[in-house]
């Protein structure tokens, strides 16, 4: 019998290739054995996005992977970043579903607790993540904000160190904060999930683990009912595409 394989494609959108390779590797750890994974990166630009000028620099050719996701057939297509880079933009150029690491962390993480608290790299990136909540309408679900300050590039360079300092902030989101669910807020974050659990006893969303389920799950409804975006007002497509 020929398995009808869902396409999804996952796009790191920065301009380096370092992080393909784990990020596949985590994708193929919990992917489902119907769904065909693809990982790709920019060929040029800044490599990370912590400032909103190299999220700017980067748009263009992210963009471009997107459209290039329906051409060749994908039902879905997750942008990797947690600031949620370029999702309005792209939700008006394609049909398919594209999701977006904060976006659906966050919608999960409100659904396993009463609050949740994200722990991000450093003070900088808090603004804009605040400011997704906002528009998420997640506002009071949110406990807290800790940062371990990181960046991105000593993320990449110290996963052990950056593990302890996700363990000693996540505690006290939970122990001081009220959190009952910590959010990893950076796909650089990934792979800690199940032994961070372990030792806070509550649940630990990893983003890049999550947003590809969630993507899976828009990916079926897609393929099965034609279920994506609403085009009606705000992600109403631009007339010249």
């Amino acid at each position: 019998m020929v398995i009808d394989l869902l396409k999804i494609l996952y796009i790191n959108p920065i301009g380096t290739s370092a992080f393909d390779e784990h990020m596949l590797d985590t994708i193929n750890e919990v992917k489902r054995t119907d769904v065909k994974p693809k990982v790709v990166s920019l060929r040029k630009g800044p490599v990370h996005l912590e400032y909103h000028y190299y999220e700017h620099l980067n748009l263009g050719e992210t963009l471009g992977w997107v459209k290039w996701a329906q051409k060749e057939g994908y039902d879905a297509v997750v942008i990797g970043c947690f600031y949620d880079p370029g999702v309005r933009e792209a939700r008006e150029l394609v049909s398919i579903p594209v999701i977006v690491p904060a976006e659906a962390t966050m919608h999960v993480a409100a659904t396993l607790g009463h609050k949740f608290s994200v722990i991000v790299g450093r003070r900088k990136w808090i603004p804009r993540m605040e400011s997704n909540v906002y528009v998420y309408g997640l506002e009071r679900k949110l406990a807290s904000f800790r940062t371990v300050e990181f960046t991105v590039p000593r993320m990449g360079s110290e996963p052990e160190k950056l593990k302890k300092a996700i363990l000693t902030e996540a505690k006290k989101a939970v122990e001081e904060d009220g959190a009952e669910v910590i959010v990893l807020g950076c796909t650089m974050e990934s792979g800690f999930m199940k032994e961070l659990t372990k030792k806070l006893k509550v649940p630990v969303l990893d983003a890049v683990v999550t947003s590809w389920k969630y993507a899976e799950m828009m990916a079926d409804l897609y393929r099965k009912v034609g279920l994506a975006h609403s085009k009606l007002y705000g992600y109403e497509p631009p007339p010249d595409v």
